[in-house]
């Protein structure tokens, strides 16, 4: 700087100096303020601010009203609305939550039921126990809600043990149904059917076979419903075997037979001492019934049946019954009481008939109630004499004792009741009626064929009330008594025991 310069005295500013001290002092914030305080600049500044604060002025006069409308009272409308949208949000909070809560109990019910849950069966072949080689079943869980198991059939087979029958028993859990379709070692199948019609199945000869079995489950509503199917081999050795219906009987008796094993159609026969009965064929079975006769020796006695040149035996043993006599005493030796003895010629057609089916079905009855005069195999003296009578009181008792002694009974084959006339005579079981007619001393006959050579005679009837061919049913009236009727059994021509009949005893019900 000139040294020659002056300076402004007290500090005073140049013009220049000047200028620049004005600037910064407008532009200084006491100055803007004072600026901005001025009416002048009001109105300039509201024009350039006109945009800005009033739209926030605006918005601050909604929020007003907003708050306003918040106040006011709703209306009946809007209250229902807001109601029914609550009440709606708790339903469908409630919905999701039972369906959250039945999901996870279905499930966990579904999870439960397993294997574990299927019906266990025991079903026997021959008396062998069956694996199930697959399954398809459909398990219950709740409601329409099932869990279904399946295992398809693979291919291994049970190998079960040799079989010695030629009809092997079947044995299934109670209401199930089956299928069973059986082949032989060649693949050819030779039975498909239902047990129904198993059956009336036989093996005709040994050898390999194969079985498939499907057991059903039966319809119950509620329970698992589906199936068991069983495959296996089996070798069949058959051999022929005889069963008795009992090794000890009484004279009067008859003796059921059996013959189990037997392969193919030939018929078997029949060989004893005590009878020589035909075997018959019934429902897939060889059987026959053999008398013992009254009068039968005691002892052993062999019943042997021959098939397929095979034979098997075995051994009854025949008892004495009981002795028991009976004395009707006449001046001239003859019974006061109707008696048949033996029977005439023209009757000797009937002892071959011999039905193949067995008509009877439990024990028979008896047909006529009243008083017994004679009983079956009752030894019966006419005319001997009696130490009690005053008649005989000269004679000394051992000379009645030695005539006795000489006098030869005869004995009963049937049963003789004493009736009052007009009583109803019932067929003891149901049966062919193969005689009626009126023969000589008998009177009015009716013969009835049970079936296997079976038969029930009645004899002095005082009114037939069939004719032969008829078929009668337990209980139904075949005649009427004139005070005495005589009932009788026959098995082929051997009089056998009626009372065990009507008794449901004995070898008939084997």
């Amino acid at each position: 700087m000139n040294k020659d310069t002056k300076q402004p005295a007290d500090g005073a500013l140049q013009p220049d100096e000047q200028e620049t001290g004005e600037q910064q002092t407008a532009n200084s914030p006491a100055v803007q303020e004072e600026s901005s305080a001025r009416p002048e600049d009001t109105e300039a500044d509201a024009c350039e601010a006109d945009g800005s604060d009033e739209d926030e002025y605006e918005e601050e006069l909604y929020e007003e009203e907003d708050w306003e409308d918040e106040d006011a009272p709703l209306s009946l409308g809007a209250r229902l609305f807001s109601a029914s949208t609550s009440l709606l949000r708790w339903i469908v909070l409630v919905a999701v939550l039972l369906a959250l809560i039945l999901g996870g109990t279905f499930f966990s019910m579904y999870r439960s039921v397993s294997l574990n849950s299927l019906p266990q069966y025991d079903v026997s072949w021959a008396g062998q126990t069956l694996e199930a080689a697959s399954y398809d079943w459909s398990v219950p869980v709740m409601g329409f809600l099932h869990r279904d198991f399946s295992k398809k059939p693979g291919s291994s087979w049970q190998d079960l043990e040799p079989v010695s029958e030629s009809h092997p028993s079947l044995e299934l859990p109670e209401y199930t149904t089956a299928l069973l379709t059986i082949e032989n070692e060649v693949g050819e199948t030779l039975f498909e059917g239902d047990t129904t019609a198993y059956n009336e199945f036989h093996f005709s000869e040994n050898g390999a076979y194969s079985v498939t079995l499907t057991v059903t489950s039966p319809e119950t509503t509620g329970a698992a419903q589906g199936s068991y199917t069983y495959q296996f081999n089996f070798q069949l050795e058959a051999q022929p075997r005889l069963v008795l219906s009992a090794t000890g009987v009484a004279q009067g008796s008859v003796i059921g037979v059996r013959l189990e094993g037997v392969l193919g159609d030939m018929a078997p026969s029949l060989t004893t001492e005590l009878a020589e009965l035909p075997f018959t064929l019934y429902q897939g079975e060889w059987g026959a019934f053999v008398p013992v006769d009254y009068n039968q020796m005691a002892g052993s006695y062999d019943i042997s049946a021959t098939v397929n040149g095979q034979t098997v035996t075995e051994t009854v043993q025949v008892y004495g019954r009981q002795r028991r006599e009976l004395d009707t005493y006449t001046i001239d030796g003859t019974s006061a009481i109707p008696y048949v003895g033996a029977m005439p010629g023209n009757m000797d057609f009937l002892w071959e008939i011999n039905d193949p089916d067995i008509y009877w079905d439990g024990p028979f009855i008896q047909p006529v109630q009243g008083k017994i005069l004679r009983d079956y195999a009752v030894l019966e003296y006419t005319d001997r004499l009696d130490p009690t009578d005053p008649l005989n009181a000269a004679i000394p008792l051992d000379q009645i004792a030695a005539y006795n002694a000489n006098i030869a009974p005869r004995r009963s084959i049937n049963v003789t009741l004493e009736t009052t006339s007009g009583s109803a005579v019932v067929a003891p079981a149901a049966g062919r009626v193969v005689y009626a007619q009126t023969n000589g001393s008998l009177g009015r006959v009716v013969v009835i064929e049970h079936g296997c050579g079976v038969k029930s005679l009645f004899y002095l009837l005082g009114r037939r009330d069939v004719d032969e061919g008829d078929f009668v049913t337990q209980g139904q009236q075949i005649g009427t008594t004139q005070g005495h009727v005589i009932c009788e059994m026959r098995v082929g021509d051997i009089p056998v025991n009626p009372w065990d009949a009507w008794r449901g005893a004995g070898g008939l019900f084997f």
